[in-house]
């Protein structure tokens, strides 16, 4: 039989190879001798799955010697676009394992001499790691992730040209002096990620992004409890995506937020410095509310600002066990709301009769502006039909409302027909009431890797895909 594919010219071999594990791209070198040097060829590596605990044993010298051939391999590469070195997290618990820093600094500075555009690593470097001036020299460098679990010092003078994004997560700052040295060194950066990160060493820092998009903070993180003494203040004129979500305090100070349209707020208890964010989003579009941030305001809604420019909301309130009244008093908040979402269902404490309802102010948003309204995890229960009715007959410019079905709704028939029936005589008619299935959300995202959140957000028409 006639070897075709051997035959098929060497970017289609290359475009092959770049869809296996590189692990498996590179055993096709012994397949014949058109194939031995192929690999070489190849501008993207996945060593993730290559060095994780199925492959190597648990003593340190083999793992330094899978790493060390990973460095040879890219040495030999013709040209590299994309890196990514994954060691498998199940290292992290082995008593006294890590990479020496050393190693780590000799594959980036072979990944750079490639021009490389992005570099992945999620290693647990042996601390400190001094992140070295070998990053200077790419000016192709555009996208940098770094998870590196130890104290990250940075050298004088560190400089990314062309760096557009970049990740850092589980690592300690060393100073301020070395922070700011990291984020001035971005004069592109358009975004960033701080997960998991911890401030102990840093009192007051002062950073510049005149070109960034999109920030997140989450999980920031104290050896020393949740109480942290750090100040950040951030000048980003061009900001427009926000997301904050940490159990620890740090004290962030905004300078020019007017250009922000979208922020994720999720702090689990009210401060001061909590209290000066939200005001400083008082311009923003688009705002997502976690279940904490419904519960640690519910008790005192006057502290939650207004929110004038607000057009699209999304509440996430989870478990939490709520009243209506709290609903209502974070819409008194938003009088041009055209977008509500609840993705979570709608279970409240106390469940208000038709009466109640009518007795509570109704949001001004209700009679000028919301234009959809969508509810996700719907069961049908009390609550939540009292809900419905209560926007179909108060919100008058209401056009949609897109109800998602629970699991346990999507298979009973019957009982959604009866809610389609208690619901279509309420209003004016000129409401388009919409059902849609479990299977639906299935159908649309598919195996995508996101949050069960993120998936009713999609399905609701509030998320791009």
């Amino acid at each position: 039989m006639k070897d075709m594919i051997s035959n098929l010219p060497d970017s289609i071999l290359h475009y092959i190879l770049s869809l296996l594990p590189t692990k498996d791209a590179i055993q096709t070198s012994i397949l014949a001798k058109r194939w031995k040097y192929l690999w070489t060829g190849l501008s993207v590596f996945d060593f993730r799955k290559y060095l994780s605990i199925t492959f190597i044993n648990q003593r340190q010298k083999s793992v330094d010697c899978v790493f060390d051939q990973v460095d040879r391999l890219i040495y030999h590469s013709n040209y590299v676009r994309r890196l990514s070195v994954m060691i498998d997290p199940v290292w992290a618990m082995v008593p006294g394992f890590s990479i020496d820093a050393d190693k780590v600094n000799s594959l980036i500075s072979t990944a750079m001499k490639h021009n490389i555009e992005e570099l992945k690593l999620f290693l647990p470097v042996r601390p400190p790691f001094n992140l070295s001036n070998c990053f200077s020299a790419s000016k192709s460098l555009n996208k940098l992730v770094l998870h590196l679990g130890c104290v990250l010092d940075v050298s004088r003078g560190i400089h990314f040209p062309s760096l557009k994004t970049l990740k850092l997560s589980f690592v300690t700052f060393a100073n301020e002096k070395s922070a700011q040295q990291l984020f001035s060194g971005c004069p592109v950066l358009q975004k960033l990620s701080l997960c998991n990160c911890s401030w102990d060493n840093i009192e007051q820092i002062n950073i510049k992004f005149p070109t960034l998009k999109t920030l997140t903070i989450s999980g920031a993180c104290s050896s020393r409890g949740h109480l942290l003494n750090s100040t950040v203040t951030i000048d980003v004129a061009n900001l427009l995506y926000f997301s904050y979500k940490s159990h620890v305090t740090i004290e962030l100070v905004f300078v020019n937020l007017d250009s922000i349209v979208d922020a994720h707020i999720d702090v689990p208890a009210p401060s001061e410095s909590l209290i000066k964010l939200l005001s400083g989003l008082g311009n923003i579009k688009s705002l997502r509310l976690s279940n904490d941030m419904v519960e640690c305001f519910s008790y005192d809604f006057h502290l939650l600002p207004m929110f004038n420019n607000l057009t699209h909301l999304n509440v996430d309130l989870g478990n939490f066990m709520f009243t209506e009244e709290a609903i209502m008093d974070i819409l008194q908040k938003t009088p041009k709301l055209e977008v509500l979402n609840i993705p979570m269902g709608f279970y409240p404490d106390i469940c208000l009769d038709g009466e109640d309802w009518i007795l509570n102010s109704v949001p001004s948003c209700f009679k000028n502006s919301l234009k959809l309204f969508s509810i996700s995890n719907f069961d049908g229960g009390e609550a939540e039909i009292q809900l419905l009715k209560f926007l179909l007959e108060n919100a008058t410019v209401l056009s949609e409302i897109r109800i998602f079905c629970s699991k346990i709704l999507s298979a009973d028939l019957k009982k959604q027909a009866e809610i389609s029936n208690q619901l279509q005589p309420v209003g004016l008619g000129s409401c388009v009431i919409k059902l849609y299935q479990e299977s639906a959300m299935e159908k649309i995202v598919g195996d995508k890797q996101i949050t069960y959140t993120e998936k009713y957000l999609l399905l609701a028409g509030l998320q791009d895909y």
